[in-house]
């Protein structure tokens, strides 16, 4: 079985991709460079050296390294630019749309899923952790734009959140997964130690 996972290289997303390669899944790794990440931009550059692992500063590939994963990094800044200058849904406390910005990188994985043969997407979304986008209503609502419905595997919630496509269908077990809910990241730091 393949999927396709979001990975920022931060701490939620590494922990959905190893809960599921941990269950014999085979996972892709994207990383969507949408023109805001500065060392990114550095990088595409020439201004830092990927050779040199003190400067290797993008916490997505490093990630991926360091937790067994391959990734691709997308370029979606164009398109990237214009969502956020006309959000659907919105902006979030700043100038964050979180809704639109949940529902574009789902459509571009979407786009990228035959690619890999992937069945389903992970994310490392945690069920309400953030007030706008990681309510369980705007979860279905993202999926549904997205084209992904029930597709959507969320590792660290899914006891939480209805089964989705894969769980049923026995791709992932359902009783390997979590219920991580909230913005407390002390499970997540707990199970970065194992």
């Amino acid at each position: 079985m393949k999927a396709v996972a979001l990975l920022s290289g931060g701490l939620d997303s590494a922990l959905a991709v190893r809960v599921v390669q941990d269950q014999g899944v085979d996972v892709q790794a994207l990383h969507f460079y949408t023109g805001f990440c500065i060392t990114e931009r550095k990088r595409r550059m020439g201004g830092l050296d990927v050779d040199d692992p003190r400067r290797f500063k993008n916490d997505a590939l490093s990630t991926a390294r360091s937790i067994g994963v391959p990734v691709e990094v997308v370029d979606i800044s164009k398109e990237y630019m214009r969502m956020v200058t006309r959000p659907k849904h919105g902006y979030g406390a700043n100038a964050n749309p979180c809704i639109d910005c949940r529902v574009f990188m789902l459509r571009a994985a979407a786009d990228h899923f035959e690619d890999f043969g992937a069945s389903f997407v992970i994310t490392g979304e945690v069920l309400n952790q953030r007030p706008m986008s990681q309510r369980r209503p705007t979860l279905g609502l993202i999926e549904e734009e997205s084209r992904l419905s029930r597709l959507v595997v969320r590792p660290l919630s899914a006891k939480l959140l209805p089964p989705t496509i894969p769980e049923e269908k026995g791709w992932v077990d359902r009783n390997r997964l979590l219920d991580i809910e909230g913005r407390s990241r002390k499970r997540q730091l707990e199970m970065a130690a194992q």
